[in-house]
């Protein structure tokens, strides 16, 4: 199934949704244009429940060098109300790419600046070709990385934080896995296999426990379950010990077979 948008793509074949950056002209930058159909994108995706995998990417020399800075202009003739709207909406894909209920993966090449960025910090794996740039370029301008900034953040730590979005500095894909805004990194020409490599490490478990436990991981790193909430914690488990996959899991195992998943 594909849809036909103008600043993206959009593919989908059996339990993979891809959605591919559709300005590489412009090095996929961030427009109002493009964030409108990707917030619809992700509305589709959110309520699909035969997706499990979200593959983000972008066309062309670079995933996404920020904002398009003609995004900017005419800021200065619109009150702070309107401007506030304005550049809510990369907020917005923002959150929506870090609460989907499937696994999510950006495969990031060329220069990942700004709000490129963002959006990868947002997936649940980052795969990066080898020679890829990366940098929070908006001191340089005069304005700082505020929508991304609390996504970004939970990644990075606070002196990686400081070391990078204080000074603007480049820097590279090795150092970004370091710090763990990178989980794999490729050569170039091997993404395919990086990315089969990545899929086929869910093959054994159950879609719906994985998308539970992302669920509950995204509960936990919000604050909304914390270490006192001991009855919720345990609800939850004994729910998913008397769901259909849970039984089936442990059934499984007690008979040295293979379970047999229910696919959405």
């Amino acid at each position: 199934m594909k849809y036909d948008y103008l600043y993206i793509e959009v593919k989908i074949a059996g339990n993979l949704a891809t959605i591919n950056l559709n300005r590489p002209e412009r090095h996929n930058a961030i427009i109002p244009e493009l964030l409108l159909e990707l917030n619809q994108t992700l509305n589709e995706i959110l309520v699909n429940d035969k997706l499990l995998f979200v593959i983000l990417s972008g066309k062309g020399l670079s995933f996404c060098a920020g904002a398009d800075l003609n995004w900017f202009s005419g800021a200065e003739e619109r009150t702070l109300e309107q401007n506030t709207a304005h550049y809510r909406q990369l907020a917005d894909a923002l959150l929506k790419l870090l609460q989907l209920p499937q696994i999510t993966i950006a495969t990031v090449h060329g220069n990942v600046f700004g709000g490129g960025v963002g959006l990868m910090s947002v997936c649940d794996f980052v795969i990066a070709e080898e020679n890829t740039r990366f940098m929070f370029s908006e001191v340089k301008l005069g304005l700082l990385p505020a929508t991304i900034l609390p996504f970004v953040a939970k990644r990075l730590s606070l002196q990686n934080l400081r070391k990078w979005i204080l000074t603007g500095k480049l820097f590279l894909a090795n150092e970004a896995m370091e710090a763990g805004l990178v989980d794999i990194i490729h050569e170039k020409g091997n993404l395919e296999n990086a990315l089969t490599g990545l899929l086929s490490s869910f093959d054994e478990s159950s879609p719906k426990a994985i998308k539970k436990a992302k669920q509950m991981i995204n509960q936990v790193v919000s604050g909304n379950i914390n270490v006192s909430d001991t009855d919720v914690t345990s609800a939850i488990l004994a729910k998913a010990l008397l769901s259909p996959e849970g039984q089936e899991g442990i059934q499984a195992f007690l008979e040295k077979r293979k379970p047999v998943w229910k696919r959405e």
